[in-house]
């Protein structure tokens, strides 16, 4: 039986995946588009496209989860489903799709170069949440909790103990859909880099978006 792909922003079987299997065990804000992959009736992956945390000066959407069950065998292709959410991407009319691999969690972004997406560079630290009371707390998550997630929490919750906590720099990429994506890649001055390895930092590729527009 081949596996199918079902579409549903509210799936409860995507929402169970990623608490249990994505590394930060938390579900992305504002989710656009939700594709979970089924093998024999059972969730066994899923591609979550979401509205950005992070503003942009142009709309552009993000991939913000990508997760599987770790115990199927054989283990379900990645690229495949990344694929296929692109092809849903496309036809809801986005143009430019952008997402973070995570190198405070060892990530540098290898399903992605395997995807053949755009490198544009590793971000500098950021801050990205607190630790109240001895546990991390994202930003928008203080935000939508509290309504503030900037020095206005410690009056906000005084009495916790709380200390900024900061990621360890993000590798961006991006992937354009259409002539209008690289135009906005273009607009929004996203690079075409070298990938970059593990644990090791990228090299400017002589490679540029204008040659590929």
């Amino acid at each position: 039986m081949e596996d199918i792909y079902i579409e549903d922003t509210n799936n409860k079987d995507a929402i169970d995946l990623i608490l249990k299997y994505h590394y930060s065990h938390r579900l992305p804000s504002i989710p656009m588009i939700v594709l979970t992959q089924y093998r024999e009736e059972q969730a066994i992956a899923c591609i979550v496209f979401n509205i950005p945390a992070t503003r942009w000066s142009e709309p552009v959407l993000e991939l913000g989860r990508l997760v599987r069950r770790e115990e199927t065998n054989p283990k379900p292709i990645l690229t495949k489903l990344i694929s296929y959410g692109l092809k849903s991407c496309k036809g809801k009319g986005y143009d430019l799709v952008i997402s973070y691999a995570d190198s405070t969690f060892n990530h540098h972004g290898g399903i992605y170069q395997a995807a053949s997406w755009n490198f544009h560079q590793l971000r500098k630290p950021q801050h990205d949440g607190w630790i109240i009371d001895g546990e991390f707390t994202p930003r928008r998550t203080c935000y939508n909790r509290w309504g503030a997630s900037g020095e206005k929490l410690k009056e906000i919750l005084k009495g916790h103990t709380l200390q900024k906590h900061y990621d360890k720099g993000k590798y961006l990429y991006w992937k354009s859909l259409n002539k209008q994506g690289n135009q906005k890649a273009k607009r929004l001055k996203l690079q075409l880099i070298q990938y970059p390895k593990p644990d090791n930092y990228c090299t400017i590729s002589t490679n540029r978006l204008e040659e590929q527009i």
